[in-house]
């Protein structure tokens, strides 16, 4: 049976942009009756299909990206490439030589793309990263204690987070131990770590009342600074009270939810974020529970289907 759509990966879930972004599009997909279905495979492995009408395949993803170069040479479908970060345009230059259209996470990712390349680029949201939901049956609240958590890659905390970070918690002199990291390595010391794993997370996250998050460019990157937003939605949808750097994506987030006075735009702000943290205060003046409900209707994945579905016509 031919399929609309047919999403090609070689690697799993463990990659958060097949969290955030193609399985929820396919799902979203097949939530709104269209013909969509993904194949995993593993690298270099030789794999078979039928003729979709639409090959997506993510920009990350050389071994599958080749696959589709010879798929489309051999098939004639059209190739939607999924993209997000922008290390390296000539990456995505070169894919713009196979693709037929781009699927970009925000505006601004749109825009800097769309200047570099000839075919089309649209934007579709990431969805909610399903680390931040319940595994299963069972729901775990987060615990109001006052504990901090930052997560991400550890690579993401000197790109963003280490110029002020140490001196601001000195200052404030909040206990290293109210910390915590979740990251595949130690990325600064005194601070407790706790490994991620996708299937771990909501767990693990249960001790803490907020998340500390930045996208301050100290990289000097364009792409630290059109960073999307998930790590946001994550917290929020988490249940996390969110202290955040006050940059672009995040930005738009917080003023859409009144949430502008847990925003910090250098380490002095950021001290006294930390002087007067209150988690039982927090939860209730902001109401995390309904910004984390609005969230998950407003990017789930049948809502970022159909604008996707709208945007290619």
């Amino acid at each position: 049976m031919q399929n609309d759509f047919l999403l090609i990966r070689s690697y799993g879930s463990g990659n958060a942009l097949a969290r955030v972004q193609s399985d929820p599009l396919v799902s979203g997909l097949k939530d709104l009756n269209q013909s969509a279905e993904k194949l995993i495979y593993a690298p270099g492995a030789a794999i078979t299909i039928e003729q979709p009408k639409y090959l997506l395949v993510s920009y990350d993803d050389t071994d599958a990206l080749l696959n589709a170069q010879e798929i489309k040479r051999q098939m004639g479908c059209k190739i939607i490439c999924l993209g997000s970060d922008i290390y390296n345009l000539d990456r995505y230059v070169a894919i713009a030589e196979i693709a037929d259209l781009f699927v970009m996470p925000t505006l601004l990712h749109k825009e800097i793309l769309q200047s570099a390349v000839w075919v089309d680029v649209i934007v579709v949201p990431e969805s909610v990263d399903s680390i931040a939901l319940p595994q299963g049956t069972s729901e775990l609240p987060v615990q109001r204690t006052n504990q901090i958590c930052w997560f991400g890659y550890p690579e993401s905390f000197d790109k963003a987070f280490k110029y002020i970070f140490n001196k601001a918690v000195d200052r404030s002199r909040i206990p290293r131990s109210q910390f915590g990291f979740i990251t595949s390595s130690n990325v600064t010391e005194g601070i407790p770590h706790i490994p991620f794993h996708e299937n771990t997370f909501y767990e693990v996250t249960r001790n803490y009342s907020h998340t500390l998050l930045s996208h301050f460019v100290f990289d000097g990157h364009i792409n630290s600074y059109a960073k999307s937003p998930n790590k946001l939605i994550t917290s929020l949808v988490r249940g996390m009270v969110p202290l955040v750097s006050k940059t672009k994506h995040y930005e738009e987030i917080m003023r859409h939810y009144n949430l502008e006075s847990l925003m910090f735009a250098n380490g002095h702000d950021l001290v006294e974020l930390l002087r007067n943290l209150d988690a039982e205060r927090d939860h209730n003046t902001f109401d995390i529970a309904a910004i984390s409900n609005d969230l998950q209707m407003t990017y789930s994945p049948q809502n970022n289907a159909h604008i996707f579905l709208n945007a290619i016509g």
